[in-house]
């Protein structure tokens, strides 16, 4: 029975052989990271691919041996006394199995833990109005904004007397730097005034309350960085910016108020956190002075009598620098502050939002400095 020993030797070779080719295969398909997910339908369809032929290959070879093995039978048994015989076909061609179930994919997680609740109401690069705690909003959303990455929001206070359009069309924010960064959320003012004003229409804490559940609605919807929750406003609105930074400095990480209408109520009561602070400030602003005045029986705040403020706030080490902020223009910076604490003083000028220099890219860049 020599044959049938070299035939089963044969055999015993040629599934090896297969075998050691499928297991290469598959080693050299297995990723680095096996947890990679976006890989993992790639690589299986890769594996069944290389199962099916090399077991493809293994049935040929078993096939050409049967072949060779019942030519070999037929030979010997036309040598063979009558009444014996050897078997045919001694070893079954092996089946070729199906391939296996591709692996139902893991939903992704979410990032940093944050999960939509509800479908983004504004598409990217897209202005919308939203409504929440009674109130409403206007929002910018970036061109370039993507759910997976945590993203900065900017809040924009308007003026006194001032329609949120108007202030969303005129700070040009949506156009600077802001706009391709931050989403940005304009809150509409109730009796076109804020708390802290001596025009004010509300009651202490109604518009603070407002803020922090527009913040907590975008979040309903957008995935925004708490870290970098910032805000800034115009004249009054300035002012309501100085609010969110003496009452909500657990929420914001900073403000920049532009001609800013510092009523004493703006900086009384602060909590006692760190926060950046920034101001853009005509020296000839005739009315809210760079100095300092009364309006309507009120005191408003003079900016110097601000910027001290927050320096002791911010554990400052003391002194400033100053350099130029453009070709009309002083940026006075305090220095060793736990935050930041800027003027920039624009030269002669009045009551104004500023294009040069551009208030909305020179506010931006001082606060992204300064994140929680």
């Amino acid at each position: 029975m020599a044959g049938r020993s070299t035939r089963s030797s044969w055999m015993r070779k040629t599934l090896a052989g297969g075998a050691a080719a499928l297991m290469a295969a598959v080693a050299a398909l297995t990723p680095v990271n096996a947890g990679a997910q976006d890989l993992s339908s790639q690589l299986n369809d890769q594996v069944n691919g290389v199962v099916q032929g090399v077991n493809k290959a293994a049935a040929d070879a078993a096939n050409q041996a049967n072949a060779e093995w019942n030519k070999f039978v037929q030979m010997a048994n036309e040598s063979l006394p009558p009444g014996s015989s050897l078997p045919l076909n001694p070893v079954p061609a092996p089946k070729v199995p199906a391939p296996a179930p591709a692996p139902a994919p893991k939903p992704a997680p979410s990032p940093r833990g944050w999960a939509p609740q509800a479908p983004a109401p504004v598409a990217n690069g897209t202005n919308g109005e939203i409504r929440a705690a009674g109130r409403s909003y206007l929002i910018w959303v970036p061109r370039g904004y993507n759910p997976a990455r945590p993203t900065p929001v900017m809040v924009g206070y308007s003026a006194y007397q001032d329609s949120t359009e108007n202030f969303r069309n005129y700070s040009r924010l949506r156009e600077s730097s802001v706009g391709r960064d931050a989403i940005i959320v304009y809150p509409r003012a109730i009796g076109a005034s804020w708390e802290g004003s001596a025009t004010a229409a509300t009651r202490p804490g109604q518009d603070i309350a407002f803020v922090r559940a527009m913040i907590n609605d975008v979040q309903r919807y957008y995935n925004i960085d708490r870290r970098r929750i910032y805000a800034t406003g115009m004249s009054t609105g300035g002012g309501m910016a100085a609010v969110s930074a003496c009452h909500m400095a657990d929420l914001f990480a900073g403000v920049a108020g532009v001609s800013g209408a510092y009523y004493a109520p703006v900086n009384s009561g602060c909590q006692n956190l760190p926060i950046a602070f920034m101001a853009l400030h005509g020296t000839n602003d005739t009315l809210t002075p760079y100095y300092g005045t009364v309006r309507r029986g009120m005191r408003v705040l003079p900016v110097t009598d601000l910027f001290r403020s927050y320096e002791r706030r911010n554990g400052c080490a003391g002194g400033v620098d100053t350099r130029p902020a453009g070709h009309n223009a002083t940026r006075v910076s305090a220095r060793g502050c736990r935050k930041g604490v800027e003027v920039i003083k624009v030269h002669g000028s009045n009551h104004f939002w500023w294009y040069s220099p551009s208030a909305a890219d020179e506010m931006w860049a001082f606060l992204m400095r300064n994140p929680k």
